[in-house]
């Protein structure tokens, strides 16, 4: 029997774990992970914290196990940006998905790059949260930081340096940078020179399924082994997320958590040909890219809800509420976009809000909404698949959202398709295990892997009056969307 360490730093949580080749989770350790919103607008992640996290998880998950642990793989959150010294040294924190300081830099990045020309070769549409935006935001909003800038970091660049002092990324982190060549997977020279830095500022490429290094003896002590452990990138979170469903061969996964995708592995790295660029398309693997979408919002409005309008209720007594409310929520329609969206549709400057309110409506109404319209948001993602004739014969779901039978059923019937529930613990480290384990030669192939790995649960089909509804509501919703755009501009600019 062989055994791999999986580090998992997401957004909310970091997650350490000990994981067999028949996709059992041994020992598993649990940290939430502090957000610094020390100015408006930030979310960073302290860097101290997720290394002193990483080595007490560790030592925590390795103590009293006797077997030897093959190698370390990672899987982390795409967009983390962290501009570092020459020494190594982080210049501020980690800068997360949730951060919105670069929303207004959107101007800049079109003065220097065509974004056509950035979606057709990278598969980024124009977003603040890819690095370009957050590169020009850091030169203008804080230049003194950009000057003594060796590297810019993504999250696992950070930790291979904490781990051998070498900086390294993969692809799938590398995509959202939109600096990438999608074909390739290689540094775009054009994209980088144009943004004002070298290539020798980004961490060294490499593939994600290949052992890189190995950590060193003294991180190793600390983490309670007396060897070097090598070391492979893994995905991202959301691809090893991909992968540890089964979204692959026909099949889609969607999940939810903080954020939410709607995504399948492709053998090619397919863009939207409609000249709308609603599909972000990342690379994952060598001859392996993920494609389909992302929502910034969706756990985090969730939480919103919960520690501003239902201090008094947990998360399954939130779903119970819904449930209660009819489809449609009677009118209530939910706007989600508290953090801005990556859909080019409704774009970074977009905020929340809930459409049709009447004095008859409660809280119940307002839980529905929310989850209808994230539900909404995800099914743009779905149709702009399906109009560049993606087919998927089945779609498995996962995430903590998935534990709310009421949302995957509201989901069920906005998609119009039957949903399988992830029966695996926890699909990212399961993922990023498939992936180990095939490259130490256990398996042949990922599939042969996902076989023995991944174990699902009960299947939601569609309900026929919800279905017709809510193809009504959806119709709104898109129409409602494409008005809003402009409003939140106008909204912007009250606000500055």
């Amino acid at each position: 029997m062989k055994y791999v360490l999986v580090l998992d730093v997401g957004t909310t949580n970091m997650k350490v774990a000990i994981v067999d080749q028949n996709g059992t989770l041994i020992k598993q350790e649990i940290k939430k992970i502090n957000l610094h919103h020390q100015e408006e607008g930030a979310a960073e992640h302290d860097t101290n914290e997720l290394w002193n996290n990483f080595l007490n998880l560790s030592k925590k998950v390795t103590s009293n196990f006797k077997e030897e642990i093959s190698l370390l793989i990672f899987s982390g959150y795409q967009f983390g940006f962290l501009p570092v010294s020459s020494a190594g040294k982080p210049l501020m924190g980690m800068v997360t998905l949730l951060d919105t300081r670069s929303k207004n830099i959107m101007n800049d990045v079109e003065k220097k790059y065509s974004l056509e020309e950035i979606y057709k070769k990278t598969g980024c549409p124009p977003a603040f949260n890819y690095t370009i935006a957050r590169i020009l935001w850091l030169k203008k909003e804080k230049p003194e930081i950009f000057s003594k800038t060796y590297k810019f970091l993504d999250i696992k660049s950070f930790f291979t340096y904490k781990l051998t002092g070498n900086y390294y990324t993969e692809a799938s982190l590398a995509s959202v940078t939109q600096l990438l060549d999608i074909e390739s997977q290689k540094w775009d020279d054009d994209l980088v020179s144009k943004i004002g830095i070298s290539k020798e500022q980004l961490p060294e490429l490499v593939a994600g399924n290949v052992i890189v290094d190995k950590i060193n003896k003294e991180v190793a002590k600390k983490i309670g082994l007396n060897y070097e452990i090598p070391i492979m990138l893994g995905v991202y979170d959301g691809g090893a997320m991909i992968l540890g469903m089964g979204g692959y061969k026909n099949s889609a996964v969607c999940n939810l958590g903080t954020t939410a995708m709607f995504r399948s592995a492709y053998n090619q790295p397919l863009l939207d040909k409609t000249g709308l660029n609603r599909l972000q398309t990342y690379a994952l693997l060598p001859g392996m890219w993920a494609i389909g979408g992302a929502v910034n919002n969706a756990g985090v409005v969730i939480d919103w809800f919960k520690n501003n309008l239902a201090k008094e209720v947990d998360y399954e007594e939130i779903s119970n509420k819904a449930s209660k409310i009819k489809a449609g929520s009677e009118g209530v329609i939910c706007f989600p976009f508290l953090t801005g969206e990556r859909d080019p549709r409704i774009g970074s400057l977009s905020s929340g809000s809930f459409f049709g309110l009447k004095t008859h409506h409660n809280l119940n109404h307002m839980a529905r909404s929310i989850y209808e319209g994230i539900g909404y948001g995800l099914n743009m993602i779905k149709t702009a698949l399906e109009e560049n004739s993606v087919k998927f014969d089945k779609l498995i779901i996962g995430g903590s959202g998935s534990k709310s039978n009421a949302w995957v059923q509201i989901l069920a019937d906005i998609f119009n398709l039957p949903i399988t529930k992830s029966k695996t613990e926890n699909a990212t480290l399961i993922g990023e295990s498939m992936l180990a384990f095939t490259t130490l030669g256990v398996y042949n192939n990922i599939e042969e892997a996902g076989k023995i790995m991944i174990k699902t649960e009960e299947t939601f089909e569609p309900q026929f009056n919800s279905v017709e509804l809510y193809k009504k509501y959806y119709a709104f919703f898109v129409k409602m969307v494409e008005k809003y755009k402009d409003m939140y501009f106008l909204h912007n600019e009250l606000l500055n």
